[in-house]
């Protein structure tokens, strides 16, 4: 006589995850749960990779006298900053802004890829730690300093750094961007709805015949929050934080720029939330995440929140609010991301930016009802910035790796620490965490003899997950069946083993 019993598969990340749908009418391949997860080309979930804190040890030392400040001064923003000066061979140096001098004089420090820092010559401490504002820009072939409250300042990987010589001195801002050899600023306190460029070819010039400014719809109540990095050849400017509008910032020349607005709504948090890839625009609002291209084309409707999936973040009041201006966000082209650091509330240390929302680009269908990849990757310390640096090839040897020149993710981190992220031993900085995975509750079976229903009766014989492991690792299911758990926890070593 045939058996009754009825194998039913399911392949867990096919349909990414969803927090915001009630679990009972997921279909069974969806995720309720990614934590410290990442997804594979064929959206196979797998373990985040570690940290290892930059320095000259490879022991991950939180403290040690080599790092960069001591422990609780936090990194204030990150920039990989490549220059050619007159030479087709570059040098690469890592830039820091900190919020005050630590154990080295000045708060803007450099590497020069060896693990360790030195100080750029910039002797006063640059702001505090408390202004979350700190943005770095390459433009003309120097870093850019602004924090808003600053005057901002100006580094070429020479002796010391640079202010203006040309015209004016620049006035304070809060951010800037680098566009058709010009430098763009904004965020001024005398002027909020100010789009100012300096000439063509001179950073400097902020007042010469080449030199110009745009009023963005000056007294409709909001501020440029921020601008996007250039996007197919133009500039895309964000106002808010009460209604929220987009313009598009267009032509190649001062007698040519033009000004059109192409969006309204999902107001940007601040300049650091926005997130430019080679094909879209990204930003996170008070009400979720956007990407510029179904912004357009769709509208500021909630269907075409790329956050839909995950949207009881911002509904059910999960994210701390008061922290939003510290958002920033990221680009990981090496792990096909876009992710924000956000603050949950409860965090501890002092509220600290310890999740990062990583959205997988390679994956999501980012058109309304779309599967969404989400993944939710939680550390024990505050990330405060971060910046995707090519792997410099002296710290690479150093940590005995192969990966010189790949895009790395380097966090600045509220331990005066910097970290890299993509480290194979799943650890951070040595400590072990945690990777969790959650299917929806199981209400319907489909099976080769048709569909058993939610209503039918059902027999559970057993249950089979199969886990390639990396080395020696512990593995822990867990079940619920009428109110009813269970887990197991089950050492493994080697790979193939088969949990039961």
């Amino acid at each position: 006589m045939p058996s009754r019993n009825s194998t039913f598969t399911v392949h867990p990340t096919l349909g990414g995850l969803d927090m915001t749908s009630d679990p009972s009418v997921l279909d069974a391949n969806f995720l309720t749960v990614a934590d410290n997860v990442e997804y594979l080309e064929a959206a196979q979930r797998k373990k985040r990779l570690g940290t290892s804190i930059y320095s000259t040890s490879t022991g991950d030392v939180v403290g040690a006298a080599q790092y960069l400040m001591t422990s609780g001064d936090s990194i204030r923003a990150i920039k990989d900053f490549w220059r050619y000066g007159t030479s087709l061979t570059p040098t690469q140096n890592i830039v820091v802004l900190t919020g005050k001098s630590g154990a080295i004089t000045g708060s803007i420090m450099y590497s020069t890829g060896n693990g360790r820092w030195d100080s750029v010559g910039f002797s006063d401490n640059f702001g505090t730690s408390a202004n979350v504002q700190g943005k770095i820009t390459l433009a003309g072939d120097y870093a850019v300093f602004s924090d808003e409250t600053m005057s901002p300042t100006a580094w070429d990987q020479g002796g010391s750094v640079v202010t203006p010589s040309t015209g004016s001195a620049w006035p304070k801002f809060t951010g800037s961007s680098y566009h058709l050899n010009r430098l763009f600023i904004y965020g001024l306190s005398t002027a909020p709805s100010r789009l100012q460029y300096m000439a063509a070819n001179n950073i400097f010039d902020s007042t010469g015949g080449d030199t110009g400014q745009f009023t963005v719809n000056v007294g409709d109540g909001d501020q440029i929050m921020g601008v996007s990095a250039p996007f197919y050849g133009k500039l895309y400017v964000f106002k808010g934080p009460k209604f929220g509008s987009i313009w598009e910032f267009g032509g190649k020349t001062a007698a040519s720029f033009d000004l059109s607005m192409v969006g309204h709504g999902a107001p940007l948090l601040n300049h650091r939330a926005v997130v430019n890839t080679p094909t879209d625009v990204y930003w996170l609002s008070q009400y979720g995440v956007h990407s510029l291209q179904t912004t357009i084309k769709y509208g500021n409707v909630e269907s075409a929140f790329l956050s839909l999936p995950i949207q009881t973040l911002w509904r059910d009041g999960i994210l701390d609010r008061d922290e939003f201006p510290k958002v920033w966000g990221f680009w990981h082209p090496s792990r096909n991301i876009v992710g924000w650091a956000v603050t949950p509330k409860g965090s501890s240390p002092n509220k600290a930016q310890n999740w990062l929302l990583c959205y997988n680009t390679a994956l999501s269908d980012p058109a309304p009802g779309g599967r969404k990849y989400w993944s939710i990757q939680k550390f024990g310390f505050g990330l405060t910035c971060g910046d995707t640096v090519l792997l410099p090839p002296t710290w690479n040897a150093l940590r005995g790796w192969s990966r010189s020149g790949l895009p790395t993710m380097f966090f600045g981190t509220n331990r005066g620490s910097v970290y890299a992220w993509d480290s194979t031993s799943f650890g951070d900085a040595g400590v072990a965490y945690k990777a969790s995975v959650r299917t929806p509750t199981l209400t319907r079976f489909p099976t080769a003899q048709g569909t058993i229903g939610e209503t039918q009766e059902k027999v559970f014989a057993g249950i089979t997950t199969y886990f390639v492991p990396k080395g020696n690792t512990t593995a822990t299911i867990g079940h619920v069946i009428d109110r009813d758990g269970a887990s197991t926890t089950i050492p493994m070593t080697g790979i193939g083993d088969v949990l039961t």
